[in-house]
């Protein structure tokens, strides 16, 4: 985790600040009780009233010295873990945005939102601490016992028999914890899992009323979080009447040792009550030691999981490629077959089939059959075996993945839209200064010109996060006109017009091969008549090709394309009816 070590940079300053305050502080501290002992001692039974006098202003003088220095400390310590954190989340999003699609399915999204989050927090209130305590304690626990061997050196050895057992207790203590809190990190990660999975599914679920399913589930997770958390604090509770118990039994047998040196007059009342603030600061900085381990016991495991995002390759889009040549096809596919990372059975299975030139393309099949998946590997998301799957343009294969994704414009199933406006939406990822003749032009292909031109800003009109002032259908048509304007030799519509009714639909498929003539079409869809007019289709059933040809071919002899054709048509007629 060395490399965690270099976002201090540019805040050495307050890195070193930050404790050398506290170190002052400390010393301020450490006088405190040599000069209770002196009133004790000298002003008091001497009735030196001015003595007295001087002496609590002195002690005055050290509180405000020590308050204004404390809040300096707090200052540089706090500026020095909440920079250092800000550069580490900032690097952190980085590292996640270029990560493989397989490296995040790995370390699962919602793994990485808790790391990104929850992990850099932890690791922010660990710096924060261990600035303003890893000189301070040991100052005041190692002062104190220096101050008390002036006093009496006798005495000392029950200070250091005492730090040595508290030591003893919370490096045992630490020790056992460490699982503890590895485990709460990954029950976090869970909690976060089940949480974005129900906010994402929480019209399905109440469609079809398992919302009390999802709550005990919930209630799963969150119990065995819960009990991991009081399992861990039990543990650690048991160090604060550990250590009271030792400092007590300390402090009776300083008092019970004291009261003997005292009547031998070789200690004074003074002197021993300084040896028993020092004992009871003592107290108090180990107790915030222990506060400090558990702490940076936590941190530690937080930067383990921050570190494995870093040591992640990152996904290289200049990778070269063997680049193929073809003077007629536009996709080849020769036994393809890909299983997930994490998934133990193969989403696709052998298949088989080739575009040509001037051809269009669809994929139909049920939920689960793979078709997502063969939009992914289409889109160079993963990693394919060399030569299984190639695509052509103007006669050769991409050269690297950037190309390759260069000459493809993805309409995702699920329509995205960002906070902004019609304009920064459509622009997203291309040039700002599109004109708006453009702009229009693209809407009207993906019949959305229509409802944008009753908007009051037109293309300024705002969009809300995730488009939420926007139908399903009207979502949809945006992010097709946003692919549009890519000018991609391929365009893919995953299932994207799912919720447009088939007037539109079709409007929008003439449009398509009307304008945009020299751009090949995929078009993922769960309607046969949205496929009807492909040159080809990709019957897909379980990973398994079940068929690859046109829809009048698929018609005649292929009884999964007939049964859901005419499932659909029959569905139609009903509702016509």
């Amino acid at each position: 985790m060395k490399s965690l070590f270099h976002y201090f940079k540019g805040y050495i300053k307050e890195t070193l600040l930050g404790p050398l305050f506290k170190l002052l502080e400390a010393s301020f501290e450490l006088l405190v009780p040599i000069i209770i002992a002196t009133i004790v001692d000298d002003m008091i039974p001497k009735d030196n009233h001015q003595g007295l006098y001087l002496m609590i202003l002195i002690l005055f003088g050290l509180a405000v010295l020590g308050v204004c220095v404390s809040i300096t400390a707090q200052y540089f310590s706090s500026k020095a873990a909440v920079g250092y954190t800000k550069k580490l989340s900032q690097d952190l999003f980085r590292k996640i945005m270029v990560l493989p699609k397989a490296s995040r399915d790995r370390l699962t999204t919602s793994s990485l939102v808790t790391r990104l989050t929850s992990d850099t927090y932890q690791i922010q209130t660990a710096i924060n601490q261990f600035l303003r305590l890893f000189l301070r304690a040991p100052i005041i626990v190692f002062g104190s016992i220096i101050m008390a061997y002036r006093i009496s050196p006798v005495i000392t050895l029950n200070f250091l028999g005492m730090v040595a057992l508290l030591f003893l207790i919370i490096a045992v203590t630490s020790r056992i914890l460490a699982p503890y809190y590895q485990k709460i990190r990954l029950l976090t990660d869970a909690i976060v899992t089940k949480t974005r999975e129900q906010l994402q599914g929480i019209r399905v679920i109440r469609a079809f009323n398992q919302t009390d399913r999802e709550i005990s589930a919930f209630k799963q997770v969150n119990t065995a979080y819960a009990k991991m958390q009081i399992l861990a604090a039990n543990i650690s509770s048991v160090v604060n009447p550990a250590t009271f118990f030792v400092v007590n039994t300390t402090l009776v047998l300083v008092i019970w040792q004291g009261n003997g040196l005292i009547s031998q007059d070789k200690l004074s009342q003074g002197m021993l009550i300084a040896l028993t603030n020092y004992l009871t600061q003592i107290l108090a900085e180990l107790l915030k030691m222990t506060m400090l381990v558990t702490s940076l016991n936590q941190s530690f495991i937080s930067a383990k999981r921050v570190q494995e995002v870093f040591d992640q390759e990152a996904e290289d889009l200049n990778q070269t490629l063997d680049s193929q040549s073809s003077t007629d096809l536009l996709i080849k596919a020769e036994n393809l077959s890909f299983t997930y990372p994490t998934a133990g059975d193969a989403s696709l299975k052998n298949l088989t089939f080739d575009l040509k030139k001037g051809q269009n393309m669809g994929i139909i099949g049920g939920t689960g059959s793979g078709k997502s998946t063969l939009v992914q590997l289409l889109d160079h998301l993963y990693e394919t075996e060399s030569q299984e799957l190639l695509i052509f343009h103007n006669g050769h294969s991409p050269k690297s993945i950037a190309e390759w994704r260069s000459w493809l414009s993805l309409v995702p199933q699920k329509a995205e839209l960002f906070k902004g406006s019609i304009r920064s939406n459509l622009t997203l990822g291309l040039d700002a200064n599109l004109s708006d003749e453009e702009l229009w032009w693209a809407l009207d292909i993906a019949q959305a010109s229509e409802f944008v031109r009753e908007k009051d800003d037109q293309l300024d009109e705002e969009v809300e996060a995730f488009g939420k002032n926007f139908s399903g259908g009207q979502r949809q048509r945006l992010t097709i006109a946003r692919a549009i304007l890519r000018k991609a030799p391929f365009l893919i519509l995953d299932d994207s017009t799912s919720a447009l009714d088939y007037l539109t639909e079709s409007k929008l498929l003439k449009a398509i091969r009307e304008e945009l003539a020299d751009t090949s079409l995929i078009m993922i869809s769960q309607r046969t008549n949205s496929l009807q007019l492909m040159d080809k289709i990709l019957v897909l059933d379980k990973g398994n090709q079940l068929g690859y040809a046109s829809h009048d071919q698929l018609l005649e002899d292929n009884e999964t394309y007939q049964a859901i054709h005419y499932s659909q048509k029959g569905k139609e007629e009903q509702h016509e009816g």
